[in-house]
């Protein structure tokens, strides 16, 4: 591991103001100095010293949440009208499953997608027995690694175990309060907060998620339990899924909710009181007609990431486009500040929301190298704009703990 300073004309902390003609000291995979280009420069005289001409270094992007697994499902889609008849598409196409190289090269292929597009720390749901784990393990990427858990293959989460070093760290997953009993719900999040591990799970995406926990007419009962040859189960009545959930963490629980489009004020004091961290996936939201993220609940939150959740449920991995989507929702909405908003949700607000923001998501001293450079040959009035309007060609390098993961310069 090179010690490495790297300069150039903007760089974006994303915790502070954008800095000029400046320049970082990497030593050890980790930030030991910011400052002007030249101070920085005579300081480390034995450091390789990189500078790129009009580009913006920040920090690597975060794809808080995919599954790289079901890269191959995409094409056994058909035309859908509702996220129930999705779902269908979704479980029969897996009951007959691929051959294990079919997954593992979804994975390889996922990678590539989310390398190039500047993401350098990816939320990977796996579901497949850790078919995906040695190739995320050599890919250089930072992983937060999801073991999915459904009452089909659990019943308590006692028996497992979450391996953890510098850039790999397995968390619990129970899938969602319509697949997860009472039972697996509390054993997960018992298990998460007794070990201090973050635990995630798919929250408040569809109205009949809202009508199960409300015990109303859904299409999970009517359709998908049926269909499955699941039995149904004793649970809470509750006015929302946040408010159902809640009842399962403690103050201590680290919980990463992804999608939560169906929500209103009242779920958002849940939020504020444990902390939950918010992990949006504009596009696969739409794609499954299921709504459009209520940012104007929650975009002042400070653990808010953003995902591209798989291609079972997307159009692409390329993670530009994603932050592209919820600007647009953004500017929609009439919210002041979206480009840096856009890409606080795609860095420090991603690492805030799978709660690894003391190692990764903003430049500062004490933090690891985990960098990518963007050129910027469009014009734009600010920096964030000009990331904002990026895409795979603009990128230049990507790092991870001061390693390169892509670089142009070599890979053409």
């Amino acid at each position: 591991m090179k010690n490495i300073v790297l300069a150039s004309p903007i760089i974006l902390p994303i915790s502070s103001n954008p800095i000029n003609e400046s320049a970082i000291a990497i030593s050890e995979g980790k930030i030991i100095d910011i400052g002007p280009k030249d101070i920085i420069k005579n300081k480390y005289p034995d450091y390789n010293f990189v500078y790129k001409g009009n580009s913006i270094i920040l920090p690597g992007f975060v794809n808080a949440h995919t599954h790289l697994e079901l890269g191959w499902i995409q094409k056994k889609i058909d035309n859908f009208t509702s996220f129930i008849k999705w779902l269908e598409q979704i479980i029969k196409a897996k009951s007959i499953g691929p051959a294990n190289d079919v997954i593992e090269n979804s994975v390889k292929t996922g990678i590539r997608d989310l390398i190039n597009s500047g993401v350098t720390t990816v939320g990977e749901i796996s579901s497949y027995d850790g078919l995906d784990i040695p190739i995320l393990k050599n890919s250089g990427l930072r992983t937060a690694l999801f073991k999915e858990l459904v009452d089909s293959k659990y019943e308590n989460t006692d028996s497992l175990s979450f391996e953890k070093n510098e850039l790999y760290e397995e968390r619990p997953f129970p899938h969602a309060p319509y697949s997860c009993s009472p039972k697996l719900l509390k054993s997960a999040f018992d298990n998460a907060s007794e070990k201090d591990i973050p635990i995630s799970i798919h929250l408040a995406e569809s109205k009949d998620e809202v009508h199960f926990l409300k015990k109303i007419k859904n299409g999970f009962e009517e359709m998908i339990f049926p269909m499955i040859g699941k039995k149904n189960f004793e649970r809470k009545t509750s006015k929302s899924p946040t408010e159902y959930i809640a009842s399962y963490l403690k103050k201590s629980t680290k919980l990463s909710a992804v999608h939560m489009v169906q929500i209103d004020e009242e779920d958002i004091n849940f939020v504020n009181d444990y902390d939950i961290s918010i992990i949006l996936c504009p596009r696969s939201n739409v794609l499954l007609n299921v709504g459009k993220p209520k940012l104007e609940l929650i975009s002042n939150l400070k653990r808010i990431g953003l995902g591209t959740d798989g291609l079972s449920s997307n159009h692409d991995l390329n993670f530009f486009n994603e932050i592209r989507a919820i600007n647009t929702m953004l500017i929609e909405k009439g919210i002041e500040n979206n480009f840096f908003l856009s890409i606080y949700f795609a860095t420090l607000g991603g690492a805030r929301s799978l709660f690894m923001e003391d190692r990764i998501g903003s430049i500062e001293k004490g933090k690891d190298a985990d960098l990518i450079c963007l050129n910027y040959k469009k014009k734009a009035h600010d920096p964030y704009e000009a990331v904002v309007k990026s895409n795979t060609e603009n990128l230049e390098f990507s790092m991870v703990r001061g390693n390169y993961i892509f670089d142009k310069s070599i890979s053409g």
